[in-house]
């Protein structure tokens, strides 16, 4: 992105504090802190031995070297640490060095920890606490001495019983599956060997509330309504995770929950490039390939991956070993999501922005909006940071933009997609449509970017800019005026970039990879746009051809 295209307003940045999270009082705060709530949380343990439940997840060796090492990469007192997930890391180091540190650690939290907090007992960090440590204790815990089991079941009994308390009072749905997730699994815990008519009743009602829940969460081409890839593969995780412990309770048959698992699955193939990450919309790039493939691997998915998703607004289109990922905005009736997320306060606007993906190779990508800090998250979500087409620098999408006369399908030679949204008619009058082509063989990426003024009443416009972010594997010159030769490394084949009815220029960007950002470069097409009211219509045509060595 240009210097321009970074700008945005500071008195728009937005951070969700922890009243935006869940909702208590400061007289309630008051009340968990006294001996009376605790009191009140008294329950009986479980009985000795707590059942062992096989964990699905990997861990990251890397990290539970570091742990041992003495080298912790989040503090004690943190969010992340009071999760717990980094006991899979340990787990997967492995050793016995790595069980006893990982005993010791889990130990001194549950000494420092007896009474309620406001961090380490929040309902969603409490539920995926409760869940990691049960599905590993058959790891740091079913060896361990009597006393530490005791202290350990006891501790289960103690936070899920605040859990069942507090996890409606979360506001995104999420957070609250997150909670639910560990009452279920807290609850199976705490059932008898002599099976528990009972708690199993109310494991089931928990189940179904949980399914209940999830259907409100989920389009019907099985996305997440935020749109957001890592949420959806959050909630797809978290879904697996339930279903693999409906066999110990007797229940062999959850048709809706594996419906729904099917459905996510093929969204979430949607959303990978030829690399295996998601394709940089909406927030997503977090994940790891090998985390992709970990969850799908659980799904049993089968069938072909989603070509159009109309009411989570994405389209792929696949020909040899050439991908393309467009966000077309929803194209159906689809309810809006009304949820509350973090990232749902920097709506990323990116209305029929693309990436392309060569192989296994990144080509054509958005900038990313995985910064830390939330100005750069703001202004790595404006139009100008996606390969995208704006008007006199504004932003393409509004709550009220919509996507119009959607189509896609086989083409002569290839595969069509295109749209039209009308962003840009209540600030100019002017409709834009674009025209994505891929030839069958993958070595032909053609589109076409036009402007229709729709006789609206509007401002004139100035300037008409469209960007092609690159990747920062792939380099870039220029050898002719409207012309430039591209090089993705590693591969031996190079791509031209020629364009028509606008001027073309070389500039920098940047691309945040997991965090990381790394300097890249982008193709800028920049053409006036004061005639197009008078002429009705503007047209860019521009093409990637690959070429031999």
């Amino acid at each position: 992105m240009d210097a321009k295209a970074m700008l945005f307003d500071p008195s728009e940045e937005s951070v969700l504090t922890e009243s935006d999270i869940w909702k208590i009082s400061a007289l309630e705060i008051l009340y968990r802190q006294s001996r009376l709530f605790s009191w009140q949380l008294r329950s009986t343990p479980p009985q000795l031995p707590l059942p062992v439940i096989p964990d699905l997840w990997r861990g990251d060796a890397k990290i539970g070297a570091a742990i041992l090492q003495g080298m912790m990469p989040f503090s004690a007192d943190s969010e992340t640490f009071a999760r717990f997930d980094w006991v899979r890391d340990l787990r997967d180091y492995g050793g016995a060095d790595a069980r006893i540190t990982a005993r010791n650690m889990i130990d001194r939290w549950m000494q420092g920890h007896r009474h309620w907090s406001a961090m380490a007992w929040r309902p969603d960090i409490l539920g995926a606490r409760l869940a990691n440590l049960i599905f590993t204790f058959g790891w740091f815990g079913a060896s361990a001495d009597e006393a530490f089991q005791t202290r350990f079941a006891a501790m289960v009994a103690l936070q899920q019983r605040c859990l069942a308390l507090d996890w409606q009072h979360l506001y995104a749905p999420l957070d609250q599956l997150t909670a639910l997730k560990g009452l279920i699994l807290s609850q199976l815990v705490q059932m008898p060997a002599a099976n528990d008519i009972r708690r199993k009743r109310e494991i089931t009602a928990l189940f179904d509330l949980l399914v209940s829940k999830v259907r409100g969460q989920i389009n019907a081409d099985g996305g997440h309504r935020s749109r957001q890839a890592e949420i959806h593969l959050d909630l797809l995780k978290l879904l697996i995770e339930c279903r693999s412990v409906t066999r110990p309770l007797g229940i062999t048959d959850m048709p809706i929950l594996d419906d729904i698992i099917q459905k996510m699955a093929a969204m979430t193939k949607l959303w990978r490039d030829g690399s295996g990450h998601f394709s940089h919309f909406h927030f997503a790039g977090l994940s790891s390939a090998e985390d992709i493939d970990q969850v799908l691997s659980r799904c049993n998915a089968k069938g072909r991956i989603t070509q159009h998703a109309p009411d989570t607004g994405f389209a792929r289109i696949s020909a040899a070993r050439s991908t393309l990922i467009i966000d077309t905005g929803t194209t159906s009736d689809a309810p809006s999501f009304k949820g509350r997320y973090k990232d749902s306060l920097h709506n990323a606007a990116s209305r029929l922005a693309f990436e392309f993906s060569v192989g296994n190779a990144p080509f054509i990508v958005n900038t990313g909006q995985g910064a830390a800090e939330p100005r750069l998250r703001t202004a790595f979500s404006q139009t100008a940071a996606h390969t995208a087409l704006t008007l006199d620098g504004l932003d393409n999408q509004h709550k009220e933009t919509r996507t119009l006369n959607f189509d896609i399908g086989p083409a002569d030679g290839g595969f069509l997609m295109q749209a039209t949204h009308d962003s840009y008619v209540k600030s100019h009058g002017i409709l834009h449509t674009r025209q994505l082509f891929l030839s069958r063989d993958g070595n032909n990426l053609r589109g076409s970017d036009q402007l229709n003024y729709s006789g609206a009443p509007g401002q004139i416009p100035i300037e008409v800019i469209i960007r092609f972010h690159l990747h920062p594997q792939v380099s870039a010159a220029r050898v002719k005026s409207k012309q430039i030769l591209l090089k993705v490394h590693n591969q031996k084949a190079g791509w031209l970039f020629k364009c028509r009815g606008a001027e073309t220029a070389l500039d920098r960007s940047v691309y945040l990879d997991r965090n990381r950002r790394s300097s890249c470069q982008q193709i800028v097409l920049r053409c006036p746009a004061s005639q197009i009211q008078t002429k009705g219509n503007l047209t860019i045509n521009w093409a990637f051809t690959r070429h031999s060595s």
